[in-house]
């Protein structure tokens, strides 16, 4: 049967024998969402399976202002790829009185930015479509937006990479890595002069959707083919495949941010890979750690997205 994720319409082909009565959790390969599939009733095999968002129980994340209730001085946007995390954040950012907005992509935070005008924004450095640390120079190169304090957050953990002031990171005003989320943003909304009441809030455990776990595309059929709608062979991405392009994205956004000025100078000489090589060692590591060979062999992810940036970045 098919089913079809409630928050992007991506659709997964899922074996019913893997779901029981109660229905079957699947997190979404392409916005990362998790929400519960259903055995269809007896004759309706055709459509998709009925699905709902799963919501984690551990942080719900309060409703979204709407443009009239926010308050530009208290709004703070929260711009983060992993859906749980970012509710998290959020609902941690409501819980100091203040007003939070979370989106999953870097072209629909720069969007609701120059929109909202928020007081705050903090920005995962590998969001999709745009880089955070992208954002962050636009955003410094706005007088518009020369008010907005921007908080960078590192795309992999690891504390002893990070020996720069955060102005020297894209012009960002301050940095955190991921786990120290949410509560090590307390401190820093408060140094720039956002009133934040409410009790400090602890960084958070890796999140569940609830009790279980939700599967990811290839624990509910192997190998699970992700797809867009309408649903057709040639259409179709291994879960596996996406997962390897997230981390690639991930890893080369961590690259980019530590050596922004031997990238930029690499970028005008048109010989990134060259030059950033010895960079990437470490994440090609992680990449061979977490990927599967068989995956890897498909092509150099790493270089592919490198490149990406690069040409994004004005390379010939």
């Amino acid at each position: 049967m098919i089913a079809g994720c409630p928050k992007c319409g991506a659709r997964y082909r899922v074996d019913e024998g893997r779901i029981g009565s109660g229905g079957a959790k699947l997190r979404c390969a392409k916005c990362q969402a998790v929400f519960r599939v259903r055995a269809p009733e007896a004759g309706a095999e055709s459509a998709p399976a009925p699905a709902e968002a799963v919501k984690p129980s551990a942080a719900p994340a309060a409703p979204a202002p709407s443009e009239q209730q926010t308050d530009p001085a208290r709004l703070v946007l929260v711009a983060d790829p992993e859906v749980d995390d970012g509710k998290a954040t959020a609902a941690a950012i409501e819980s100091w009185g203040l007003q939070s907005i979370l989106v999953h992509d870097g072209v629909e935070a720069m969007m609701t930015i120059q929109r909202r005008l928020p007081r705050a924004v903090v920005l995962d450095a590998a969001l999709p479509k745009m880089y955070g640390f992208q954002i962050c120079e636009v955003i410094k190169r706005n007088d518009a937006l020369r008010d907005t304090h921007v908080i960078l957050v590192g795309a992999i953990n690891n504390a002893d990479r990070y020996r720069r002031p955060p102005g020297d990171l894209y012009g960002a005003d301050d940095y955190l890595e991921r786990q120290d989320l949410p509560g090590g943003l307390r401190t820093v909304l408060q140094k720039c002069g956002m009133e934040v009441g409410g009790a400090p809030s602890s960084s958070p455990s890796p999140s569940a959707a609830d009790s279980g776990t939700a599967l990811d595309a290839s624990q509910l059929e192997g190998p699970t083919q992700f797809m867009e709608a309408p649903v057709s062979p040639s259409a179709a991405v291994s879960d596996d495949q996406a997962q390897a392009e997230r981390l690639a994205r991930i890893i080369i956004s961590d690259v980019i941010l530590y050596n922004q000025e031997k990238f930029e100078a690499a970028v005008r000489a048109g010989n990134v890979l060259e030059v950033m090589e010895v960079d990437m060692a470490e994440g090609r590591a992680l990449f061979a750690q977490r990927i599967p060979e068989a995956v890897r062999q498909e092509r150099d992810h790493l270089a592919d997205e490198l490149l990406r940036v690069a040409r994004e970045r004005g390379m010939t």
